[in-house]
C-alpha cells in the first residue's frame, strides 16, 4: 500500500509490514522513517541487521545468499538495500520481485532510494513491494504546506508558538527541514513550556532557508514577486551561478509560450500537451494560472528580455546581470 510520511507511525503501531520501499531525497524524513521501521523491527525480535549497498559492481545473487544466512544469536533479521539511483536494472528488478514474492517470515526487507521518478512507480518490482508491503515517498513540503509542517512539529515536541512565530519560522527555515528540526529543538530547550513569540524567534533563529532554481520558477508561476526576489537574492548569496538561473527561467518561458501559441489558435491545452513538455500533473494548475495572466505577446516580450539578459551574462552587453534579472522579474510579475 502507498502511505504518506505522517501515516507511518500509525501504521507501525498496527504491526510491521514484511517489506518497505522508502524513496525521496529529503534527508530528515528519510532518516526518521527508516529509524522508525528499524526500531519497530527490533522490538518485534528482528535483532539482526544486514545492509547491502547497490553500486555498479553489486551482484544481485547476494540478495538470495543473504536469505539463507542468519547469525547464531538471532532468529529474525531486517535486510536493508540502499539503492541510491532507484534503478536496479533488469537483473535487479527481477531479483527484487522474486525475493519479495518469496519473502520468509523471519526477514523484513527495507529498500531506500534517494532518486525517484514517476516512471519508477510503474516498475514491476516497486508495484510488488506496494502490493506486499508499504511504499512511502518523502518530499520537501511545498511553500503553502511548510507552515503546517512546522506547526505539527511544534505540537509533537510540545512547543508553544503562535501564528506570527510560525510565519517567521517558515520564512527563515523554508526548504531546510534538518535546520528546522534543530532550531525547534533548541527553542524547546531554551523555553521549555513557555509561550514563544515572533520577537523571541527573531533574535535566536538564523535565516537557514534553502532554495533552488526549481523552487524559484515555481514561485514565478505563482506570481509571488516578494518571494521570488527573496529567493533570487538567497541564490546569489549562496553563489548559485546566474547562468543556471537564467537557463531555468528561459526554459519555463519557452514552455509557457508553447502553450500560449496553442491557446492563440483557439485550441485547448490538454493532458497530451502537458506530457510532451514533461509537465507533471501537480504543476498543471500553476501553468494554467500563468497562461490566464500571460498571453503570447507578453511572453514573447519577456523572452526578448531574457535574451538580452543572456548577452549581459556573457559580457556581450553592458549591465549588472543580477540587477537586470531582478528588473525582469518585476516586469514578469507586474
Amino acid at each position: 500500500m502507498k502511505i504518506y510520511a505522517n501515516q507511518l507511525d500509525s501504521q507501525l503501531t498496527q504491526g510491521l509490514q514484511p517489506c518497505y520501499l522508502i524513496v525521496g531525497d529529503e534527508p530528515l524524513q528519510l532518516k526518521e522513517a527508516t529509524d522508525a521501521i528499524r526500531q519497530k523491527a527490533q522490538s518485534e525480535g528482528f535483532t539482526e541487521r544486514e545492509v547491502l549497498h547497490v553500486d555498479n559492481k553489486f551482484k544481485w545473487d547476494m540478495l538470495f545468499a543473504s536469505m539463507g544466512t542468519m547469525s547464531l544469536f538471532a532468529e529474525k533479521k531486517i535486510m536493508e538495500i540502499h539503492l541510491p539511483t532507484g534503478k536496479p536494472g533488469a537483473a535487479g528488478s527481477k531479483a527484487i520481485t522474486q525475493f519479495v514474492e518469496n519473502l520468509p517470515v523471519d526477514i523484513v526487507l527495507m529498500i531506500q532510494c534517494e532518486q525517484w521518478t514517476a516512471a519508477n512507480d510503474k516498475t514491476k518490482w516497486a508495484k510488488t513491494i506496494e502490493a506486499k508491503g508499504s511504499f512511502m515517498r518523502v518530499y520537501m513540503p511545498k511553500p503553502h504546506e511548510f507552515g503546517q509542517w512546522l506547526r505539527q512539529r511544534c505540537q509533537k515536541i510540545q512547543l508553544n508558538v503562535d501564528n506570527d512565530t510560525i510565519a517567521l519560522l517558515s520564512m527563515r527555515l523554508e526548504g531546510n527541514l534538518l535546520a528546522a528540526d534543530q532550531e525547534l529543538i533548541k527553542l524547546k530547550m531554551r523555553f521549555a513550556n513557555q509561550s514563544i513569540s515572533a520577537k523571541d524567534v527573531a533574535g535566536l533563529v538564523a535565516d537557514n532557508a534553502r532554495f533552488d532554481v526549481f523552487r524559484l520558477t515555481d514561485a514565478l508561476l505563482e506570481n509571488n514577486l516578494v518571494r521570488v526576489l527573496r529567493m533570487l537574492r538567497a541564490l546569489k548569496q549562496n553563489n548559485t551561478a546566474i547562468v543556471v538561473i537564467h537557463w531555468a527561467i528561459e526554459r519555463q518561458i519557452r514552455t509557457l509560450l508553447h502553450f500560449a501559441y496553442i491557446k492563440a489558435k483557439g485550441q485547448r491545452v490538454g493532458p497530451a500537451d502537458y506530457r510532451k513538455q514533461g509537465i507533471w500533473q501537480n504543476q498543471q494548475a500553476q501553468i494554467q494560472s500563468a497562461l490566464n495572466r500571460l498571453n503570447a505577446d507578453k511572453l514573447e516580450e519577456l523572452l526578448s528580455g531574457i535574451a538580452l539578459l543572456d548577452r549581459v551574462i556573457k559580457g556581450q552587453a553592458y549591465g549588472d546581470a543580477w540587477l537586470q534579472m531582478e528588473q525582469w522579474i518585476v516586469k514578469y510579475c507586474s
